[in-house]
């Protein structure tokens, strides 16, 4: 599995280097931990990774001439689970950002990550609403 996250505009979101920078974050167990690349990226770029992952053929010259960002990758998987980290407020002010909607993050929802679906009932589930019986 590979987590690609990245903002498509960052709607005037100077940071402390330069306006045309965006963030990019990669998570999985192929993705080097606590890495910070210093790789020229752009949308291309994160195409061009999703297309070498599915081995999928590039589709224009852009796609070809982006940076492949091998840099982010390990050949040596890294199955230790991710957790929560709160960011540093000199990267992410985080009650400046919810100003605007005049109310805070709830935190502890947030700390208690997503509800995993329960595989049982969605088992059983499906086997109602399809007529199929399967015994585990």
């Amino acid at each position: 599995m590979l987590v690609i996250i990245t903002e498509d505009d960052p709607q005037g979101g100077v940071d402390h280097i330069d306006a045309h920078r965006s963030i990019l974050m990669m998570a999985g167990p192929y993705v080097k931990k606590n890495y910070v690349s210093k790789t020229h990226a752009n949308f291309g770029s994160i195409l061009k990774v999703i297309y070498n992952v599915l081995g999928v053929p590039y589709v224009n010259q852009y796609d070809i001439t982006a940076s492949l960002l091998t840099d982010f990758f390990t050949n040596k998987p890294d199955f230790t689970p991710y957790h929560f980290e709160f960011p540093s407020q000199e990267v992410f002010d985080w009650d400046k950002a919810m100003k605007r909607y005049n109310q805070p993050i709830d935190w502890r929802k947030i700390k208690q990550g997503p509800q995993m679906d329960d595989e049982k009932e969605q088992r059983t589930e499906h086997n109602k609403t399809s007529g199929t019986i399967i015994e585990n």
